[in-house]
C-alpha cells in the first residue's frame, strides 16, 4: 500500500508491556455547582443550577513518535514499532528525538462540561410534579475511559494519544489513504460524543385514597452528534481518525445530519395495593414504556472505512459499525412490564 510514494509494510506495535511512567497520577475530574432553590408559592419551589466540569489530569499510554515517522526511511531505526509509556499526556511531552523535523506536537488533554439547570417542582397531599430543563455543553478531545464515538472501552490504553495529535505531517502524507486529519483528534474545543444541549424531564404523580397510584414521565433530548471517521493508518482499525472537524455531520440515507434527530418519550407507571390483614400487603404493577412507539434513529454509521482506503458500505446508515455491546441503533419499542409485589 502506498502512502506519499511510500510502500507501507506491517508495523508492529505493543511488542512489549507499557513502560509506566514513576511520576504518573491518577485520572481526576473537578466539578463545581453553584446554585439555589426558593418556595416561591405554597408548595412550589423553583430552582437554577451551574455545573462546571473538568479533567485537569488524564492517564493514558502514548507513543512518542509521530505516525508517519513509522513509514519514513530515515526514521525507521527510531521508530520501528509502536511502543508506549503509560504517563500524564500533555503539550510539554516531547516527541522521540530524530522525528522534530516533522513538526508534531501532543496536545493537552480537554473535557470541558457547562450546565445551566432549570427545575419547578410542586406538591399536592396527594399528587405531585416535577420538570427540569437543562442547557449543557461539552467540549475537549478526551471524552473519559470510555470513547463513545468509535465504541473503545479500554480505560487508560485508548488510541486517543497513541500518537503525537497536533501533526502537520500527516494529512498530506496520508492523502492518498484518505485517512482524514489527525489534527481534530487533538482539538480542544471540538464537540465530545455524549454533548446533549438541551434536555426536557416531565414528570407527575397521583395517588388515591383506594390504593390506586398513576404516573407518567416524558423524556425530551438533543440527539448525539456526528463525526466522520477514517482508518488508523497504523493499526488498521475502523472509527479512529476524524476526516472532519469534532461534530461536523455526516451524510446518512436520510441527508446531512450534524445530530441523530432529536429524541423523546413517553413512559407510564401504574399499581395497585391491597391491603391484608396486619402489615401484609399485594402490590400490582404496571410499566410501560414507549408509549407512543416511536422509532426514531439514534445512531449512524459514522465510519468512512474498515480498513485503510476501503471504504465502508454502511456508511451514513442506521447500523453499528462500532464495537460489540453498543446500544441499538433505534429507539427501543413500545413495551410493557408487570409483576406483583408482596410485603409482610
Amino acid at each position: 500500500m502506498l502512502a506519499a510514494g511510500v510502500t507501507r509494510h506491517f508495523i508492529l506495535a505493543g511488542v512489549g508491556a507499557d513502560t509506566i511512567d514513576p511520576d504518573a497520577k491518577l485520572t481526576y475530574t473537578n466539578e463545581y455547582v453553584f446554585g439555589l432553590d426558593r418556595e416561591i408559592m405554597r408548595n412550589t419551589t423553583f430552582g437554577v443550577r451551574y455545573v462546571y466540569r473538568n479533567m485537569p489530569q488524564v492517564l493514558e499510554d502514548i507513543a512518542n513518535c509521530p505516525m508517519v515517522a513509522y513509514e519514513l526511511p530515515q526514521t525507521s531505526s527510531i521508530c520501528g514499532s509502536v511502543e508506549y509509556i503509560l504517563t500524564n499526556p500533555s503539550s510539554s511531552i516531547p516527541v522521540a528525538p530524530g522525528t522534530e523535523f516533522l513538526g508534531a506536537h501532543f496536545d493537552d488533554p480537554v473535557h470541558k462540561y457547562n450546565s445551566l439547570e432549570f427545575t419547578l417542582n410542586r406538591r399536592g397531599s396527594n399528587w405531585s410534579t416535577m420538570t427540569s430543563y437543562r442547557w449543557s455543553r461539552l467540549r475537549g478531545n478526551f471524552e473519559g475511559f470510555y470513547r463513545d464515538d468509535n465504541g473503545q472501552s479500554d480505560p487508560g490504553i485508548s488510541s486517543l494519544y497513541d500518537f503525537p495529535t497536533n501533526d502537520p505531517s500527516y494529512a498530506p502524507f496520508y492523502a492518498g489513504l484518505n485517512a482524514g486529519d489527525i489534527r481534530y483528534l487533538g482539538d480542544k474545543n471540538g464537540i465530545l460524543p455524549l454533548d446533549r444541549p438541551h434536555q426536557v424531564k416531565l414528570y407527575g404523580n397521583y395517588a388515591w385514597a383506594s390504593g390506586f397510584n398513576v404516573g407518567a414521565g416524558i423524556n425530551l433530548s438533543s440527539g448525539q452528534p456526528f463525526t466522520p471517521f477514517a482508518a488508523n493508518p497504523n493499526y488498521g482499525s475502523d472509527g479512529e481518525i476524524p476526516t472532519a472537524p469534532r461534530g461536523s455531520g455526516i451524510q446518512t440515507v436520510d441527508g446531512f445530519l450534524k445530530r441523530s434527530p432529536f429524541e423523546s418519550q413517553t413512559d407510564l407507571q401504574a399499581s395497585y395495593a391491597l391491603r391484608m390483614n396486619g402489615a401484609r400487603r399485594v402490590t400490582f404493577l404496571a410499566d410501560v414504556f414507549n408509549v407512543f412507539n416511536q422509532k426514531s434513529v439514534r445512531y449512524y454509521s459514522q465510519n468512512t472505512q474498515l480498513d485503510n482506503n476501503v471504504v465502508n458500505p454502511d456508511f451514513g446508515k442506521p447500523v453499528n459499525t462500532n464495537l460489540a455491546g453498543n446500544p441499538p441503533q433505534y429507539q427501543a419499542p413500545f413495551n410493557m412490564r408487570v409483576g406483583i409485589r408482596f410485603e409482610f
